[in-house]
């Protein structure tokens, strides 16, 4: 359902180079043009009851959308917020010049009749419903849970090929008391039990003699004799996750691990072992990251022998004898300052810790016995800012934890003189990012911000190091090894922000700043507080932030969200040039802000 009345020629070409000049008065055209962002097709199905417009025209225009008049900005943005009823909506979008002319195109949202509960006769079951939707691995002990969606007020029942059958389930009542259609099950498995990528086979009995029966998609393996079992860790960045929870970002991740670890495995659940690294405190492996062992490799077990702490021109370092490569996580605590390094299948045999003078930013170190195989060091630090750190393996079995010290000011005048600063730049090549309702990409911004950073970061006397300098697709694992690999000591990486589909265009802007790790907040506060002066709505400081480039420990690293680029007041900021320096000159101003008040005097 597209209908195009009349076009005209309209062009914006975006090079990162051309800073110099306003892209605002750059995307100012005499002729009449109408250019739809979003949707970016002409047909949407939708089970949202909002959906926004993201468009934009020739300045001095006028826009309509379904015949009511929007606001168009000076950038010539139009934006809105659909509400949608059930079934189709016919959207006609409408602009007029001052002479007459006029342009329309028309989509078509369809919101689909939400499903509608299962009669109890015919009886049914939603095949789509059935959990396990993914394939399972068991150990004794583990609970199997069963669930689906089928017609209510019948008896249901599931059954595991050559270990039971006959597993009564329940259905779920409403508030009224009255069945809902979901039916759930359990059964604990035994350690006699065996089975190998068998289904679960759910059924609704209709009569003593017929029964309705369905399989789910996931299959069951039931391996007491075989569980647990040992994997080593390979791949690049491997990491362990909370659970199994996902968003766009991915799992909430425990932290991440070294290749060469062997771990624990007790099951998997579709495409991720579970991991068992202390009694009650289990981990979720990627299965790209686990290379699975023979069946009769022993378990990762090691005793901690003694602990040393020593000190060069640069850092602290903290070595621990293991006699194997064990996983380990870290934290960072504040108020004050520690690292806590927890290492799983490890039992204490510490009878010494030796520190030497030259360990100048360490106070203590001190280790707990948590419970069996779960050994804690505790790393008491002597300055108020986590720097940064490294944990990994020497060549052998020994885990060395290498601390960073505050960076030296040696110039009072320019406290960033003589800094490695990493700078990220957002997106690029095939990744455009965000799209403001003119079109402009949000990876041409920040590389624009970024590039006017590294102007006046080295006009301070520091050096930079750039995660892009062109429009080109950098991998996230390339850019962090790129900023870590370069002995950067702090990292900002620069973004615009964008809301959903769904949300307020005109209702949701501003600026935000975004850490991983406590010990970093303190970094992500200042340029916060920096930020606001540009007269940016406030939208938070957000931590825990599940970012591939806040996942460094070795450096206080932030994400700067500058402005929102799907708001059409702040989108006009980021046009121009004026503002996206200015934005740079706050980025410079908080990093002097954040060394002068933690750097090395």
């Amino acid at each position: 359902m597209f209908r195009l009345v009349f076009l005209a020629a309209f062009a914006t070409v975006i090079a990162a180079a051309q800073t110099d000049t306003s892209l605002l008065n750059r995307l100012k055209s005499d002729s009449l043009f109408l250019r739809v962002v979003v949707p970016d097709r002409d047909t949407v199905r939708t089970l949202s009851s909002r959906h926004r417009i993201a468009a934009s025209t020739s300045p001095g225009a006028r826009a309509f959308i379904n015949e009511r008049e929007v606001k168009v900005y000076p950038s010539g943005a139009f934006v809105s917020l659909l509400t949608l009823a059930i079934g189709e909506n016919p959207v006609r979008l409408l602009v007029r010049s001052a002479g007459g002319d006029s342009l329309v195109k028309e989509y078509l949202f369809i919101r689909p009749e939400p499903p509608k509960p299962p009669m109890h006769e015919p009886a049914v079951i939603d095949t789509g419903s059935i959990e396990p939707s993914r394939d399972l691995w068991l150990d004794k002990d583990d609970i199997l849970e069963v669930r689906f969606r089928g017609s209510p007020g019948y008896k249901a029942y599931f059954d595991i090929e050559d270990v039971e059958s006959g597993i009564p389930m329940t259905e779920l009542a409403d508030r009224r008391g009255n069945g809902t259609g979901i039916y759930i099950g359990r059964y604990k498995v035994k350690e006699s039990d065996e089975s190998l990528d068998q289904p679960i086979r759910v059924r609704l009995k209709r009569s003593f003699w017929s029964s309705v029966k369905v399989f789910s998609r996931g299959k069951v393996s039931i391996l007491p004799q075989e569980l647990p079992r040992v994997a080593v860790v390979v791949g690049r960045k491997p990491f362990l996750n909370v659970g199994l929870g996902e968003d766009r970002l991915g799992g909430a991740k425990l932290g991440y691990i070294e290749s060469g670890i062997r771990l624990q495995v007790t099951g998997k659940v579709g495409r991720q072992f579970r991991i068992s690294l202390s009694e009650g405190m289990t981990g979720w492996l990627p299965e790209e990251f686990a290379q699975l062992q023979p069946l009769d490799i022993p378990q990762p077990r090691s005793f901690v022998g003694s602990i040393s702490v020593t000190g060069n021109k640069a850092e602290d370092v903290v070595s621990v004898a293991l006699g194997q490569r064990l996983p380990f996580l870290t934290d960072q605590v504040v108020n004050p300052t520690a690292i806590v390094l927890d290492i799983f299948g490890a039992t204490s045999n510490t009878n010494w810790i030796t520190q030497q003078l030259s360990a100048k930013g360490i106070k203590s170190v001190s280790w707990d016995q948590l419970s069996a195989g779960h050994y804690r060091l505790t790393i008491a630090l002597s300055y108020d800012q986590h720097w940064g750190y490294d944990v990994g393996y020497d060549q052998g079995s020994n885990l060395r934890i290498r601390i960073r010290r505050p960076p030296n000011i040696s110039n009072p005048e320019s406290v960033l003189a003589g800094l490695m600063i990493a700078v990220d730049a957002g997106h690029g090549g095939d990744n455009n990012g965000a799209l403001g309702a003119t079109g402009v990409q949000e990876k041409d911004l920040n590389l624009m911000m970024a590039s006017h950073l590294d102007s006046l970061l080295r006009s301070k006397g520091a050096k930079v190091v750039m995660t892009r300098t062109g429009d080109s697709a950098v991998s996230m694992l390339d850019r962090w090894d790129t900023v870590v690999n370069s002995g950067a000591q702090i990292l900002v990486s620069i973004h615009c922000n964008s809301t959903g589909e769904t949300s307020d265009p005109e209702g949701v802007k501003g600026t935000s700043t975004y850490y991983r790790y406590l010990g970093y907040q303190t970094l992500a506060n200042v340029m916060y507080e920096k930020m606001l002066q540009l007269g940016l709505s406030q939208f938070g400081v957000t931590g825990s932030f599940n970012f591939s480039l806040s996942g460094p420990t070795q450096l206080p690293n932030i994400l700067v969200e500058t402005a929102f680029l799907s708001n059409p007041e702040d989108e006009m900021k980021l046009l121009d040039d004026g503002f996206r320096e200015a934005v740079a000159t706050k980025i410079v101003e908080g990093l002097e802000a954040f060394v002068s008040r933690y750097g090395a005097k």
